[in-house]
């Protein structure tokens, strides 16, 4: 049963309990107050008893029935002996017999008993009009009250995951429909967020395993071309396999990270020169057709970050490093002035440009990047957002571009 019919019923029922209730209560009021004065009319009034001996006027007991000690006195009527007082029909009168000492007194009340039928018609009249009315208006005002949830369910029903930015207009009122719309909209920009960081994860996932899959890849082929008869080559080849398979699997665990709250990423002291030297090592293995130098400052001994995260960061500088490297295959890493940087020997980057880079999709005209998507710097960016850093290129066209890494403090 819906909503609007179960509302429509509870207030029909109240209503009519309390019009009803009303309108039998002032029938019953009016019912005892009118036969209460005809009993006080009989009760009031000449002496009886001097009436029926013929000492007092005739009066206003010449018209009403007289009985005592079981003997009918008079009966202007035809009612008969009774013995009782109440209400008496005969033909169609109302007698009314009340007891006044020792005699019985009877009237006709008639017009008073018709007059209470007709206000008992009207009543029953009004009665079934006011639950039709009832019945009609709280309709009205279910439907008039449940047309905000109506449109509360329409919108959502049209919201799915290519339509996640549509929202529910806010009433304009101060009740519990406006915060329910309030509570909605914000449970959606929250399942929008979310949305776009599952999207961007993968993006980003699929650009970060494209490296050490392609090195995996080539490492299966040289072991199906050299390696099965060249055992030297055969540890080399597995040996590098297994650190890239390694590194996947930190790469995948970091990344997986990266969608938490800054506050869960735990940040670690990093011995600067073991770290660079671990990087140079896996750089050497990964693209060994470059060299790769480390330049450090000599008080540059301890950096606080997270190791992962700034594992992929200089994992994804490195590659941008190599994609766009010329003749010259020399890439720098270190730490100068409080700042980390990789240094590159390409191309340059273009004024107008430099800051464009780190959009999501965005490449460079004519790069080199073959079919990339323009995502890896845009994730170096946020991955050092993470991290509290800051990203900034320096960059001479034709010559060399350094990326630099800086604290925001």
């Amino acid at each position: 049963m819906k909503i609007a019919i179960k509302l429509t019923l509870i207030y029909a029922t109240i209503f009519i309990i309390f019009t009803v209730s009303l309108l039998i209560f002032s029938y019953w009021n009016t019912e005892r107050l009118l036969l209460d004065e005809q009993e006080k009319s009989l009760l009031r009034g000449p002496d009886v008893e001097g009436y029926i001996k013929g000492i007092s006027g005739y009066g206003k007991f010449a018209s009403l029935y007289i009985a005592s000690e079981g003997k009918v006195l008079q009966d202007p009527f035809g009612l008969g002996l009774k013995d009782k007082e109440g209400i008496y029909k005969i033909s169609d009168l109302y007698i009314l017999l009340v007891k006044r000492g020792s005699y019985l007194l009877g009237k006709d009340i008639t017009p008073t008993i018709l007059a209470l039928k007709r206000l008992k018609y009207n009543i029953t009249i009004l009665s079934l009009i006011s639950i039709l009315l009832s019945l009609l208006l709280g309709y009205i005002l279910s439907q008039r009250f449940l047309s905000p949830i109506r449109k509360i369910i329409f919108t959502t029903k049209e919201i799915d995951a290519k339509r996640l930015g549509k929202r529910i207009d806010t009433p304009n009122t101060n009740d519990e429909i406006a915060e329910l719309v309030s509570t909605i909209n914000n449970m959606l920009d929250r399942v929008n967020n979310a949305y776009k960081i599952q999207e961007q994860f993968i993006a980003d996932v699929s650009h970060e395993l494209r490296s050490p899959l392609t090195a995996i890849l080539g490492y299966v082929r040289l072991l199906n071309r050299w390696g099965k008869d060249d055992k030297n080559v055969l540890e080399e080849a597995l040996g590098c396999i297994e650190d890239t398979a390694e590194g996947m699997e930190r790469l995948i665990d970091t990344l997986l990270e990266t969608i938490r709250t800054q506050e869960s990423i735990l940040l670690e002291r990093i011995d600067l020169e073991a770290f660079f030297e671990e990087r140079k090592e896996y750089y050497s293995k990964l693209y060994p057709e470059f060299q790769f130098n480390i330049i450090l400052s000599s008080h540059s001994k301890d950096f606080y970050s997270s190791k992962p995260l700034l594992e992929i960061i200089f994992n994804i500088m490195v590659e941008n490093a190599v994609k766009n490297s010329l003749d010259k295959k020399i890439v720098e890493l270190g730490y100068l002035e409080k700042k980390l940087f990789i240094r590159d020997y390409g191309k340059g980057i273009p004024l107008e440009e430099r800051e464009r880079i780190f959009e999501r999709f965005y490449r460079l005209e004519g790069s080199r990047q073959g079919k990339g998507y323009g995502l890896g710097l845009s994730l170096a960016r946020k991955l050092a957002g993470l991290l509290n850093l800051e990203i900034y290129v320096e960059s001479e066209e034709g010559k060399r571009s350094t990326f630099y890494l800086v604290s925001r403090e």
